[in-house]
């Protein structure tokens, strides 16, 4: 795992051998019998609640109490059982989080991609304008995107002024969301929208923004926007 984290080339030989190694879990020890529930807590800085996991039976005993079982179990058949939570493995170590939409794309034997932050100030200040006619295959993937991430509230589409001298269709993809979920919808998006990005040869870049942040980009039409039913875009009412 530690290999992993420094080098992004060994991480598909590690999850895929997560997938088939036996886990570790807690389980409240006075359960019913036929019922397996896990154990979860509260993220420090979020409040998202996660199941943790850990890599050897070790560090799950040092993390237990006397009212905590601890059960062996294939990463795979974890991922299965506990679809559309969060996951954290070794978590009192260098932990490793495991979204929702990764779990799925992992369950699917596909390789998750690199996320990588813009730590270069040119390349962070290029100035994006609005994208007047989004791809559409982009605007319907979005609901079923961020429907399931409630610190969502809405997305745009924005393309940067500057092209790039290859041609290449460069945009980016403006999430309004809460700073607790920012990681999630980054990661979310960034794994969900890659292969359609590399079918429609087009380059994605995903800017998180708080929704309580007075930033030009609010003002850009909306892709996307939480209703109480689904997701709903400014684009499409126009039409």
């Amino acid at each position: 795992m530690a290999r992993s984290m420094e080098d992004a080339a060994a991480e598909p030989a590690f999850m895929a051998a997560l997938l088939d190694a036996t886990v570790y879990v807690h389980a409240p020890l006075n359960d019913r019998p036929g019922n397996l529930r896990l154990v979860s807590f509260p993220h420090p800085q979020t409040g998202a609640y996660l199941v943790p996991f850990f890599s050897d039976r070790r560090q799950a005993e040092e993390a237990s109490s006397p009212r905590i079982r601890i059960i062996g179990i294939t990463g795979r058949k974890l991922f299965e059982i506990t679809a559309g939570a969060t996951l954290i493995l070794n978590p009192n170590q260098r932990y490793c989080l495991f979204y929702p939409e990764e779990i799925a794309v992992l369950l699917q034997g596909k390789v998750l991609p690199p996320v990588s932050k813009i730590d270069d100030e040119k390349e962070r200040g290029r100035a994006l304008e609005p994208e007047a006619q989004p791809p559409g295959w982009l605007i319907a993937s979005l609901p079923g995107l961020f429907d399931s991430i409630p610190g969502v509230e809405s997305a745009a589409v924005g393309r940067y002024a500057r092209s790039d001298s290859d041609g290449t269709f460069h945009l980016a993809l403006i999430v309004f969301v809460s700073d607790a979920d920012a990681e999630r919808a980054a990661r979310a998006a960034t794994v969900v929208l890659k292969e359609c990005c590399e079918r429609q040869e087009v380059s994605l870049d995903v800017l998180t923004l708080s929704p309580s942040l007075d930033h030009p980009y609010g003002q850009f039409p909306k892709a996307y926007r939480r209703t109480a039913h689904a997701g709903q875009s400014d684009l499409q009412r126009m039409h």
